[in-house]
């Protein structure tokens, strides 16, 4: 605990703002960290920038009103979090000052786009025009069903080493591109964002931080969370195209080459159906958090149905949900619902792709190693074993060490009194 004695100063430390209801956002966009604090509170580091000593600041918040703050533990947290700092006040920049988060510097990935690109890229004549090319692909596919691969086709038994790398090429170009475009559609709101590699669970993924998103509006979010996806969806819709044509005699393709289109299409379609997994924080999650202005509508709805479950069932405790606003609650309940959908497709996507390729590819593996015929040579099992390593075993390696390092910080974690600020989730959206 940081002693701010009444006639003492405070550092305020540059920071950006946006208006959530009843309470603000604040942001340090350099740091990536953000703060949701009481709509009050920006009067508090207000007259604490303008040089007020702690004393004052109580003094004139009493008298605009008529309560006295609990300031000490308001900057405790703030001080915790980097926005604040004893000392002299003269160095300070207020919230209300700050550079609005499109003036603001940062270091982030695509810097040599303008803010004017980025805008002309998540334009509304971009948006509609991507939204009739996936329109035109729905119009293929239910014209011919079979247009569709099944997921067996990434099951490569001739050439296997030029076929899979090329798709492990294809699909990790099109990860970068479904990230570069979050990139784009943040800086076009005038928002950071960086691209690195992370995991969910213990599956490696490429993801991008856009945690500055709580900064900007509502509609900015919804199109960085959905610039990914409709990208994705975009490129996908393009393949369709060729193997429609493909199939209906407009354009010849080999065996070998329809094979490895129709993988390149389940590259983009694994990804979108990724994005399903509702119990993640996927890009689509991240769409419903915004709209029902749910801050962790994640942890919320896990706590509502271990509630359920506890109720129901009789099995494990019950937590306390008491403090959760009535309209976020209500989200909560209809979220719960997709929560358990992305539980049911997680489980289909196992069963139905998942499984069958596993089978596929242990079917040739077995014949390789037995000496009975097989598509597979040794190069071939030495590339499969190598991406395997590198993708899934990277994964695992990333999901254990954050399961360790977690451990050694709630161990380290001492008991915080309460606070009236509350910190922003990280925004990650991420792809494989």
């Amino acid at each position: 605990m940081t002693a701010y004695p009444a006639d003492s100063l405070v550092t305020v430390r540059p920071f950006a703002q946006r208006p959530d209801g009843d309470m603000v956002v604040i942001g340090d966009l350099d740091r990536q960290v953000f703060l949701s604090i009481p709509a009050e509170g920006l009067d508090i580091l207000q007259n604490l920038a303008d040089g007020a000593t702690v004393g004052e600041t109580v003094r004139r918040y009493r008298d605009k009103y008529h309560e006295t703050p609990d300031i000490d533990d308001f900057l405790d947290v703030l001080t915790e979090e980097g926005f604040v700092a004893p000392g002299s006040a003269t160095a300070s920049v207020a919230g209300s000052d700050a550079a609005p988060a499109s003036n603001v510097r940062w270091s982030s990935h695509l810097e040599w786009l303008s803010y004017e690109t980025c805008r002309r890229l998540v334009s509304m004549p971009v948006l509609v025009a991507a939204a009739v090319v996936v329109l035109g692909a729905l119009v293929l596919v239910a014209l011919d069903p079979g247009v569709l691969p099944s997921a067996t086709v990434l099951v490569f038994r001739d050439n296997f080493a030029v076929s899979m790398t090329l798709t492990v090429i294809v699909m990790l170009a099109g990860i970068m591109v479904h990230e570069f475009a979050h990139v784009i559609a943040a800086r076009a709101a005038g928002i950071p964002a960086r691209i690195g590699i992370g995991h969910r669970l213990y599956i490696m993924v490429i993801e991008t931080d856009m945690s500055g998103m709580w900064l900007a509006s509502r509609r900015e979010r919804h199109i960085a969370f959905l610039s990914g996806p409709i990208v994705d969806a975009v490129f996908a819709s393009g393949i369709i195209a060729v193997l429609y044509a493909a199939r209906h005699g407009a354009l010849e393709l080999s065996p070998f080459a329809a094979q490895l289109t129709a993988a390149f299409l389940w590259t983009y379609l694994s990804r979108l159906l990724w994005q399903c997994f509702f119990f993640l924080r996927t890009d689509f999650y991240y769409v419903f958090s915004t709209a029902t202005g749910c801050r962790d509508l994640k942890a919320d709805t896990e706590n509502f149905l271990r509630n359920l479950r506890a109720r129901v069932l009789r099995i494990g405790s019950r937590v306390d949900q008491s403090g959760i606003p009535r309209r976020e609650m209500r989200a909560v309940r209809a979220y719960s619902g997709f929560f358990l959908l992305g539980n049911v497709i997680t489980i289909a996507a196992l069963l139905f792709v998942t499984l069958p390729i596993l089978y596929g590819y242990g079917v040739e593996i077995g014949r390789f190693l037995t000496g009975r015929p097989s598509g597979f040579s040794s190069i071939d099992f030495i590339v499969l074993f190598v991406l395997a390593a590198i993708i899934d075993g990277g994964g695992l390696f990333l999901w254990l060490r954050s399961l360790y390092r977690g451990f050694r910080a709630r161990r380290a974690a001492a008991a915080q009194p309460a606070a009236a600020t509350t910190a922003e989730p990280p925004v990650t959206s991420a792809a494989r």
